[in-house]
């Protein structure tokens, strides 16, 4: 398959030196790429769940409209990640799913999740051939460096979120059971 050539929108910091190894920077850079992507692969897999919790809330059975519901409102472009988040909060309200620090868990989770979603979306990689930073934008400007530790903390948070979407879903009738298997968000270190 062909690979498809694009700029990357990442930056080369001299931080004051005079040579820099580009081909250890295409290696940082290259691994920090993928670890965007999975970061983004994870966040959809919770943005996912949410629609379906949604859809299950208005159509429990598979029918047409449920299809054009989907088709028209849960996949359209006005439908963000934060939209499908105060509805299914309005839900979880509504039906009393969750309660004080149960729900409280949920919504933080689900706003982290959207927080590093949009903050890899819209972030700028660099790197100076030792380091790779993600520059972003979330209430103020940030710039974290992707150490491992970094990168398992988010790990983590997707996890964690993916299993409360799991719990969730259960508990609305969404699915029946689950495999205790996560999904393939998994962030590769070195």
């Amino acid at each position: 398959m062909k690979q498809i050539l694009v700029n990357r929108n990442t930056e080369l910091e001299t931080g004051g030196k005079d040579l820099i190894n580009t081909v250890e920077v295409r290696n940082l850079t290259e691994q920090a790429r993928q670890n965007k992507l999975a970061v983004l692969e994870g966040a959809l897999t919770v943005e996912n769940w949410l629609s379906k919790m949604i859809s299950h809330f208005f159509f429990s059975q598979n029918d047409d409209k449920k299809v054009i519901f989907d088709e028209m409102v849960i996949n359209s472009d006005w439908c963000s990640f934060a939209a499908k988040r105060k509805l299914l909060l309005y839900i979880i309200n509504k039906e009393k799913l969750l309660h004080g620090s149960e729900k409280e868990k949920f919504d933080a989770e689900l706003r982290k999740v959207m927080s590093l979603r949009n903050a890899f979306a819209h972030g700028k990689l660099s790197s100076d051939g030792n380091a790779v930073w993600l520059s972003y934008f979330d209430g103020s400007p940030h710039k974290q460096e992707l150490t491992d530790q970094y990168l398992t903390d988010v790990e983590s948070r997707l996890q964690s979120a993916w299993e409360c979407c799991i719990e969730l879903a259960q508990k609305m009738g969404a699915i029946k059971s689950v495999k205790a298997v996560a999904p393939n968000c998994t962030i590769p270190t070195h």
